[in-house]
């Protein structure tokens, strides 16, 4: 995924919204995932915010390395969820929705 401009949004559509509400931990491996919760919380600006389905998470601009790496993996081991991040200059806002039977799994993300 490319460094988007400001203001620029990225949306990646579930590929399987129907699918399984699992990871696939062939990808979402611990390696992959090394220091990444530890990385987007120390730039997390504020707490989650529910969605109707999903949550919204706003991230200080410098995170933007995490956040874009959480969005990789993320993509590509959990096909039911839909990913949108929009980079702004002050935040950066990322929401993950699903269907209704993921908004569960889904507010466990960052909790």
């Amino acid at each position: 995924m490319e460094q988007p401009e400001f203001g620029e949004v990225i949306e990646l559509r579930s590929v399987d919204p129907a699918g399984d509400l699992a990871c696939n931990t062939a990808i979402a491996t611990p390696e992959a995932r090394a220091g990444l919760g530890a990385e987007l919380a120390r730039h997390l600006l504020r707490p989650v915010r529910e969605l109707p389905d999903g949550i919204e998470v706003r991230f200080a601009p410098e995170g933007w390395p995490a956040v874009q790496r959480y969005v990789e993996l993320e993509s590509r081991c959990c096909s039911f969820l839909t990913l949108r991040v929009e980079r702004a200059k002050d935040d950066i806002v990322l929401t993950v929705t699903g269907r209704p039977e993921a908004k569960a799994w889904i507010s466990q993300i960052f909790s």
